[in-house]
């Protein structure tokens, strides 16, 4: 299944959900995310993944359609549950180019420090992401559960 598909969403939920270091170590966290991909490489267009994490759970996931909007919610704002026809919320945003996704997944860069070293961007509150080290290694360790990921 290609990566950053809905399938693989969908797995990337169950992986999540079933690693119990994740689970561990946010299980103080609250804040949704959109992960931002941005073509580069072998991939030529954006694509953009809402994750829902809450204490240590992922809530869901949804790959946005071309066209979909998103909003930022402000920070420490109650997660907006996923609700058909309603515009997705999230606190934090991470983007970054297609190539260096694919070396977060395949654990070449950490994506903490990937972020400090200006290959990703966040909008969010940058020092509760930095609180947030292990499970940020967690969420990448989550993707390697995954069975049959598909680079483009």
């Amino acid at each position: 299944m290609k990566v950053f598909s809905d399938e693989w969403a969908e797995a990337y939920v169950k992986a999540l959900n079933e690693n119990a270091n994740y689970k561990a170590a946010a299980s103080w966290w609250t804040g949704d995310f959109m992960f931002v991909v941005e073509p580069s490489g072998n991939l030529d267009h954006k694509i953009t993944m809402f994750i829902g994490l809450y204490k240590g759970d992922c809530t869901g996931s949804k790959v946005l359609k071309e066209g979909d909007e998103y909003e930022i919610l402000p920070p420490n704002s109650e997660p907006r549950p996923l609700k058909e026809g309603e515009k997705i919320g999230a606190e934090f945003v991470f983007s970054g180019t297609y190539d260096n996704w694919v070396k977060v997944l395949k654990q070449e860069l950490d994506p903490i420090q990937g972020l400090m070293a200006g290959k990703f961007k966040l909008v969010g509150n940058m020092a509760k992401v930095m609180r947030a080290t292990k499970a940020a290694q967690e969420l990448v360790v989550s993707t390697t559960i995954i069975e049959g990921t598909e680079f483009y």
